[in-house]
Order: C-alpha cells, then sequence, then structure tokens
C-alpha cells in the first residue's frame, strides 16, 4: 500500500461527498398527489464549482503540506538512518580494522613464534652441536685414558714380566742353589752308603772268614771224628773198657779241639772285626776327607758358579731392565706424539668438520631464508592477485547484481505502472529514486521531465506502487548504488 494512502482516501472520500451534495442540489421537487402532513423543512446549502475547486484546491494544499511534512520527517528519518547506517558502517569499519589489526599481531605473533622457534631451533642445533662436540673429546678423553690405561697396563705387564723374570731368576738360581745342596746331600749321602757298604763289606768279610774257620774247625773234627770213630770201631772188637777210653779220650779231645777251633775262630773273628773296623774306620776317614774336600771343591764351585751366574743374572736383568725402561720410553714417547699428532689432526678434522658444518648450515639457513623470503613474495603476490581477482570478482559481481537489480526494479515499475490516456509513444524520464535498506521507497522524484507532467507523475506512482523495490542483499552495494539512485523509465524500451 503505497505511503500516501489514508490522505488520498480521505480526499476521495470528501470529493465523493462533495459530488454527491451536488448532485443532491439538482435533485426536482416531487409533487404532492395528497395532501398530507406539513413537510420537514430540510436546509441545504447550494455549492457552486468555485467553492468546490477552492475546497479541493485546500485539501490538494493540505494534502502536499502533509506530504511535505511525510517527506520531511521522512528525510529526517533517512539522515537518522544514514547517520545511524554511517555510525555502522564506522563501526564496521573500526571492527574490521581492528579484526585487521588482530590479524597482524596475529601474523607478527606467528613470525614472532616462527622466529622464537627458529631460534630455539638453533639454540638446539648448537646445544646438539655443542653435546655431540662435548661426547667426542669426552670420546677422545675416554679413548685417551684407555690408551693411558692400556699403556699403563703393558707396563705394568712388563713391570711384572720383568718382576716375574727376576723371580724366575732368582727361582733358578735358588733351584741351582737347592741342586748344588743336592748334589752336595746326594754326595754326601754316596759317601754314607760307600761307608756303609764298606762296613757292610767289612762285617761280611769277617762273618764270611768266621764261617770259613767254623767250617775248616767243623771239616778237621769230623774228619777226626770219622777217623776216631774208624778207630773206634777197629777197635771195637778189641775191648769195651778200651773202646770206653778211647771213646772218652776222643770224646775228650773232641771237646778240646772243639774248644781250641773255637777259641781260633774267635780270635780270627775278633781279629778280621777289628781289622774290618780299623778299614772302615779308615775307609770312612779317607770317604770323609773326600766327601769333605769334594763337599768343599762343590760348594766352592757351586758357590762361584752361583755367584757368577747371579752376576750374569743381575747384569743381564740390569741391561734387559735398562731396555726394556729404554723401550718403553721409546715407545711411550712414541705413542704420545703419535696420540698428540693423531689429537691434533683429530682436532683439525673437528674443526674443519665444525666450520664446514657451520658454513653449511648457514649456507642452508641462507637458502632456506631465501627460500622462505621468495614463499612469502610469492605468498604475497600470490595474495595480492587472489585479492584483485576476487575485488574484479566482487565488482564483476556488484555490476551484475547492480545491473540485475536495476533490470528487475525497471520491470517492477513497469509492471505497476498505469498508461496515462494522454501518454503518448516514445515518452521518458528520469528518475530519482530514495530507498530503505528493505526496498521500500522513501521517495520518487523526476529529475528529468518526459514533458508530460501526467507522465511523470505516473511514472512516479508507478514507483510507489512497485514499493518494496528487489535490491541488491548486499549493504554495501545497496549504500553504495541503490541508497539514493536515479534511472531512466522508458515504458516504450
Amino acid at each position: 500500500m503505497p505511503r500516501f494512502g489514508i490522505s488520498f482516501a480521505f480526499a476521495l472520500a470528501l470529493h465523493i461527498i462533495l459530488v454527491l451534495l451536488f448532485i443532491l442540489s439538482f435533485q426536482p421537487v416531487p409533487e404532492m398527489e395528497k395532501a398530507g402532513p406539513e413537510p420537514e423543512i430540510i436546509e441545504a446549502t447550494i455549492v457552486d464549482g468555485a467553492t468546490i475547486d477552492a475546497e479541493v484546491k485546500r485539501l490538494k494544499q493540505e494534502e502536499e503540506n502533509q506530504r511535505q511534512a511525510e517527506l520531511q520527517h521522512q528525510q529526517q528519518l533517512e539522515e537518522e538512518e544514514a547517520r545511524i547506517s554511517e555510525q555502522q558502517l564506522l563501526q564496521q569499519e573500526k571492527i574490521r580494522r581492528e579484526a585487521e589489526a588482530q590479524k597482524d599481531r596475529e601474523a607478527a605473533e606467528k613470525l614472532a613464534q616462527a622466529a622464537r622457534a627458529e631460534q630455539e631451533k638453533q639454540a638446539q642445533l648448537r646445544a646438539q652441536q655443542h653435546a655431540e662436540e662435548e661426547k667426542r673429546m669426552a670420546a677422545i678423553r675416554e679413548k685417551r685414558a684407555q690408551e693411558e690405561a692400556r699403556q699403563a697396563e703393558e707396563n705394568q705387564q712388563q713391570e711384572q714380566a720383568r718382576q716375574k723374570q727376576a723371580e724366575q731368576q732368582k727361582k733358578l738360581q735358588e733351584q741351582k742353589a737347592d741342586e748344588a745342596r743336592r748334589q752336595e746331600q746326594l754326595q754326601q749321602a754316596k759317601a754314607e752308603k760307600e761307608k756303609q757298604l764298606q762296613a757292610e763289606k767289612s762285617r761280611q768279610a769277617a762273618l764270611l772268614a768266621e764261617e770259613k774257620a767254623r767250617q775248616a774247625t767243623d771239616a778237621a773234627a769230623r774228619a777226626k771224628a770219622e777217623k776216631d770213630k774208624q778207630l773206634a770201631v777197629e777197635k771195637a772188637d778189641k775191648a769195651e773198657k778200651a773202646k770206653q777210653a778211647a771213646e772218652a779220650a776222643a770224646k775228650a779231645r773232641a771237646e778240646k779241639d772243639k774248644q781250641l777251633a773255637a777259641e781260633k775262630a774267635e780270635k780270627e773273628k775278633q781279629a778280621a772285626e777289628a781289622a774290618a773296623k780299623a778299614k772302615a774306620e779308615k775307609d770312612k776317614q779317607l770317604a770323609a776327607e773326600k766327601a769333605e774336600k769334594e763337599k768343599q771343591a762343590a760348594e766352592a764351585a757351586a758357590k762361584a758358579k752361583a755367584e757368577k751366574d747371579k752376576q750374569l743374572a743381575a747384569e743381564k736383568a740390569e741391561k734387559e731392565k735398562q731396555a726394556a725402561e729404554a723401550a718403553a720410553k721409546a715407545k711411550a714417547e712414541k705413542e704420545k706424539q703419535l696420540a698428540a699428532e693423531k689429537a691434533e689432526k683429530e682436532k683439525q678434522a673437528a674443526e674443519a668438520a665444525a666450520k664446514a658444518k657451520a658454513e653449511k648450515e648457514k649456507q642452508l639457513a641462507a637458502e632456506k631464508a631465501e627460500k622462505e623470503k621468495q614463499a612469502a613474495e610469492a605468498a604475497a603476490k600470490a595474495e595480492k592477485e587472489r585479492l584483485a581477482a576476487e575485488a574484479a570478482a566482487a565488482a564483476k559481481a556488484s555490476e551484475q547484481a547492480s545491473n540485475a537489480a536495476k533490470l528487475a526494479i525497471a520491470r517492477k515499475v513497469e509492471g505497476a505502472w498505469t498508461r496515462p490516456m494522454s501518454a503518448t509513444q516514445g515518452l521518458k524520464c528520469t528518475i530519482q529514486v530514495k530507498l530503505l535498506p528493505s526496498g521500500d521507497v522513501m521517495d520518487a522524484v523526476v529529475v528529468s521531465s518526459s514533458g508530460d507532467s501526467v507522465f511523470d507523475r505516473s511514472a512516479e506512482n508507478a514507483v510507489r506502487k512497485a514499493s518494496p523495490l528487489p535490491v541488491p542483499q548486499d549493504r554495501n552495494l545497496f549504500n553504495q548504488e541503490f541508497r539514493v539512485f536515479t534511472f531512466i523509465f522508458n515504458p516504450n524500451n
């Protein structure tokens, strides 16, 4: 419904009332057919055309005043809405700026975080390199300590070998001394054994001589007894008395001979024992003297040999010790020199590796920074191109939406337009329209007339009847192009 519908309806009703009054004022009085009660007198006022025109003019003036007041009110509302919209735009701009500032802060924070992360990464890398260097140095120190421990162990082993060799030499000397003592004891035992053998031989000889003497005595006694027995047998026949006398005499002689033989054997035995004892004593003395001489000679030889061996062993051990110490010292010096050269080479290699690694990391960092810079430039360029493309697309979309909205508005206005009877072909006019964001028409004024005021008024009425007009949903596009805009109303196009 148009904004001025109430005023228009009020004016229309007033016109209808005036027309009815005008018609009733010209109605003829009917004839009275018959007498009746006195008719009621009706007072009527005759209004002429000038009065009606004046009233219509007055009503139009009031309508115009009311329209002007409504226009002013609408303009005030529009200004208020524009102010509010401007404030909203300012607020939106402020929010957008705050959002952009927030984005910038977030981007700066991200860059700072990335820089901190890079610094932490570099710090971790340096710490890792330092740890690796410490680990390598610890490994070198440990290896050096192991080498020194190995060298000390080798020196200890060599010292133990020298001590063992000295102990072996000492043991060998002791064994030689023991061997000499054992030889001496063997010689003493041999001499003692020979002495015992000599004594045993002497005793055996004495026993043998005694046995021989006894056997000889026994043989002589048996021979004599046999002879006496034969004589006794021969004389047995002579007489018993002679036999008994002979037997008694024989027995007495036998006893006497036996006793003499025993005494002789005892004497021989004693003489043999004394001779054997004297010989044994002499042999023992000779053997003892010989053994003593041999023992003294052996001891002197063993002592001289032991002294010589000991001196030779001492000299040899001293030479070996000096040679071993010289070799160990030379080896230690050589190993120390080799270790120093190796450590220097490892240090130089480590420094070269660290320098190469640092150069490589620096180069990689530079390459990475260059790549990140190129990537950032490419991203910025892509973002700029994307924003430009989006802006172009948005502009194109806005233009398309604007054209489509203008075309839809023109069609809707043409659909709401009622052609006046006086309108001729080819008429057109330019109308300025003020809209609300909802599309409701606040005002429609012809700014370029067609030359026909009726056509112009019909065009304005068509705009108002077509309210609300199809406007774009994009508020920015509406504020830019459709809040106040002009379009050519050409129903013949």
